[in-house]
């Protein structure tokens, strides 16, 4: 049988899967990564219903999120620092543990990484109908759909580029969209200020802590982004050095954005007020603050939207093509998203993932009762369930990968406690905040079942392209053609 790392006809030749190398620095990195981040989106979409559910300590939940994130951030860091890939978390269970586990959590990291970009025509399209909504035109779900054709057709023509090209658009976007959530943050605490309004009960932990927890999930869908990074190392100068200190300034950094933004936007009003433009029927209550504060310039809100939609959806469906393409490389998908085009894009993996997006949010609203605010949130919902298990099998791959490769070098912080740590705060995430409420206790199968049965459907999914692949490919050894082979994983595999 034929091994992955010997020529065969499955395994795309280097000639036609060569990626665009030492494209990107540090910043380009910290750029992509903070972009799905969706700084403006978690302000527009997570603060309102964060604030009903856990009272005022809105930024006490996203510095504990921050803070429970970090171990997790900490072993893609480490892993990063010894076996960048594009494969990323594929490749580093794949040599730790056993290749067929890889290959399914490469499978389903494709999955995670298409969910999240379905996400972002849904978003666009709410904003739009908000935006028509100003001028006294009448939306609903038949302009949110069309609308949503927009961001993958500019999306679709921003990724075609060089990726140096993308990073440089997308960093002018969040220039755009975080520049207003934080500007309005700040009049508003001086505004409150100088009234004598400005109250400290946000980091008070006694001031809601029983809604707490079941605020997470929502915080956790906001900070869920640190690993996009990753697969992006074959297109960064020494990514051994750079893409471990982006994923760690880029997880610190968004925390730290949404401590400060929270804390000013939830003084902007009362609890109950909030309560009221949360359950007003507007798509994001920051539209109706911001109109309470700035009037007319609450316009500002949807057109942030449009450009924060621009930048989170380029850089997550980056992500998803760089992560087909090395299953695709490997011969374990179809060998045509292996490829690579003139401007040495995986354009056939990017098109697929584009298709998706065409399709699937579309499908989904009209099973949410054409109704695009409920498709968001179960999108989210299922989003969070996925992208945990990579999370945690990457905390397990950084133990396993250094007992098996680098014994001498194993430390007791960075390879056993933290990831333990990290493993023990996702598993409980994972049955706090999904496994409780959508399997134990859900109250509706349309908006909370469902969601269960699709994610265990996509998993079931994943182990049959697995199956595929490896019969397509043989017997698996080690992955082959990253841009920094391990010398200890070479030794190991007696090359």
């Amino acid at each position: 049988m034929a091994k992955v790392n010997e020529p065969s006809a499955t395994v795309v030749s280097p000639g036609e899967s060569k990626l665009n190398t030492n494209a990107l620095g540090l910043w380009g990195l910290v750029i992509m990564g903070i972009a799905y981040m969706g700084l403006a989106l978690t302000a527009y979409f997570n603060f309102g219903i964060m604030e009903g559910i856990t009272g005022p300590i809105v930024p006490l939940a996203f510095a504990a999120v921050t803070v429970a994130m970090l171990p997790t951030a900490a072993s893609y860091a480490v892993m990063n620092s010894r076996r960048p890939s594009t494969g990323a978390t594929l490749t580093w269970l794949w040599e730790a543990t056993t290749p067929p586990l890889g290959v399914w959590l490469g499978w389903v990291l494709v999955i995670a990484y298409i969910d999240g970009c379905i996400l972002q025509p849904v978003m666009f399209g709410l904003f739009f109908n908000s935006f028509l909504n100003y001028f006294g035109v009448h939306a609903g779900y038949l302009t949110a759909t069309l609308a949503g054709l927009i961001p993958i057709l500019i999306v679709g023509y921003m990724t075609k580029k060089d990726i140096r090209v993308s990073t440089k658009l997308v960093g002018l976007f969040i220039a755009i969209e975080a520049g207003f959530v934080a500007l309005l943050a700040l009049y508003i605490l001086i505004k409150q200020g100088i009234a004598g309004n400005v109250s400290f009960q946000p980091f008070n932990p006694t001031a809601g802590w029983t809604g707490f927890l079941n605020a997470l999930l929502f915080a956790v869908l906001a900070i869920a982004a640190f690993d996009i990074v990753a697969p992006m190392a074959e297109e960064t100068r020494t990514p051994r050095r750079l893409v471990p200190r982006a994923t760690i300034y880029v997880t610190i950094g968004a925390g730290l954005y949404w401590v400060f933004t929270s804390f000013g936007i939830v003084n902007a009003v009362p609890a109950h007020t909030m309560a009221g433009y949360v359950a007003s029927g507007e798509f994001t209550p920051i539209y109706l603050v911001a109109g309470h504060y700035v009037s007319w310039l609450r316009l500002l809100v949807p057109l942030t939207g449009f450009t924060a939609v621009f930048a989170a959806f380029s850089a997550i469906s980056i992500a998803a093509s760089r992560q087909l393409y090395a299953l695709g490389r490997e011969g374990l998908a179809p060998k045509v998203f292996g490829r690579t085009d003139q401007n040495k894009t995986p354009w056939n993996a990017q098109m697929l993932v584009l298709g998706c997006c065409v399709v699937l949010p579309i499908l989904i609203s009209l099973y949410q009762q054409r109704n695009p605010l409920l498709a968001f949130g179960w999108i989210g919902e299922a989003y969070v369930f996925f992208i945990l298990i990579p999370y945690t099998l990457t905390c397990v791959a950084n133990i396993f990968y250094h007992l098996r490769y680098h014994r001498r070098d194993f430390n007791w912080l960075t390879n056993l406690l933290l990831p333990l740590l990290g493993i023990a705060i996702n598993v409980y995430i994972f049955y706090k905040n999904f496994f409780q409420t959508f399997v134990l206790h859900p109250t509706s199968f349309v908006t909370q079942t469902s969601i269960t049965v699709a994610c265990a459907a996509a998993l079931v999914l994943a182990v049959i392209f697995t199956v595929l692949g490896i019969r397509r490919t043989g017997r698996l050894t080690r992955p082959h053609g990253f841009v920094e082979d391990e010398p200890a994983v070479l030794e190991a595999a007696g090359e």
